[in-house]
């Protein structure tokens, strides 16, 4: 599959129409309904309904299209990832990266991890104790912390203990009530 086929067919829906899309993306009408023909073989599914006025998403092409907008804020994201890296900056921690988690199969709480962010900045937490607490909260334990951070597991401990300090937790459930209680 190619990502650009997939950039192009979600151009088409999002203008209903592939000559419309077709001008925006300086292709020929001809070569982008190629394209999403393509797509449509390879799923074995129609992706649109085509009439006179244009074209709307069947709902397998629904269903792809809204993978489509995910993968390109993946693409996205990895690509940052990879140029930060190549120019040397690549100390990017957990809490910058949970598209590269979803990419390496981790996947997390995304509403954990934003009310996280929120209990940081309200309570100063720093990068570290922000990646750690992340971490710990999802389950995920010491020796994972240890190897997303590069921690060793006593720095791991200390990291954590900062902040439960911070937050004024005195433990795991404490620090999570809090957590989620932030955003409310």
């Amino acid at each position: 599959m190619e990502t650009a086929h997939l950039s192009e067919f979600a151009k088409v829906a999002d203008c209903g129409s592939f000559t419309a899309a077709a001008r925006e993306l300086h292709l020929t009408q001809s070569a982008l309904s190629k394209h999403v023909a393509l797509l449509e073989r390879e799923f074995g599914a129609n992706l649109f309904v085509r009439d006179r006025n244009g074209v709307s998403l069947t709902e397998a092409g629904g269903v792809l299209y809204a993978q489509a907008r995910q993968m390109e804020q993946l693409l996205r994201a990895t690509a940052a990832l990879v140029r930060a890296a190549g120019e040397g900056r690549a100390g990017v921690r957990i809490a910058d990266r949970p598209a590269a988690d979803a990419a390496a199969g981790r996947t997390g709480d995304t509403d954990l991890r934003c009310k996280c962010r929120l209990a940081a900045e309200r309570f100063g937490l720093d990068r570290r104790e922000l990646g750690a607490l992340i971490l710990y909260l999802e389950e995920r334990g010491f020796d994972a912390i240890k190897a997303e951070l590069g921690l060793s597991r006593d720095e791991v401990a200390d990291v954590l203990a900062g902040a439960y300090r911070k937050l004024g937790a005195d433990d795991k459930q404490a620090a999570l009530d809090l957590v989620h209680s932030v955003s409310e």
